[in-house]
């Protein structure tokens, strides 16, 4: 399933002065191998903020965090966590797929990020929700 050659998408790029839009994105004339697909939405999520946690941006995630990184620079420990896991995994797929460069960077970025979330994350007695752009913990 992983070779399956599926199209990508493409929609205009989100203006500096939204945080959304709503429209039906266009079947790109680029295609490329599911394997390949995951690859590159791996590397897009590999960005990271001051404390070496993921960013998170803005959005409405239902949970009344829209506005915690809406400049850019605010961090998840919950989307570290995920990312973490996504990266163990996908090592192994990587590996499957024969693909040693890319799992041993999968591999190197999920263990930076473990120390990352267990220093910046933990509080000493709880995980932290994430950090506003300010750099100013939100919870614990």
């Amino acid at each position: 399933m992983l070779d399956e050659s599926i199209p990508f998408v493409e929609g205009r790029p989100v203006n500096v002065d939204e945080d959304s839009y709503y429209d039906l994105p266009d079947r790109s004339e680029e295609s490329a191998a599911l394997y390949e697909h995951c690859v590159r939405a791996i590397r897009k999520g590999l960005r990271f903020g001051e404390h070496g946690l993921p960013l998170m941006g803005s959005g409405d995630w239902n949970d009344g965090m829209n506005r915690v990184g809406e400049h850019g620079k605010g961090e998840s420990v919950w989307l570290g966590f995920f990312l973490y896991e996504v990266l163990k995994r996908f090592t192994e797929v990587a590996r499957i797929h024969v693909d040693i460069p890319f799992a041993e960077l999968c591999q190197k970025e999920a263990a930076q990020l473990r120390q990352n979330i267990e220093q910046n994350g933990w509080d000493g007695e709880w995980y932290r929700r994430a950090y506003f752009d300010d750099g100013s913990p939100l919870g614990s």
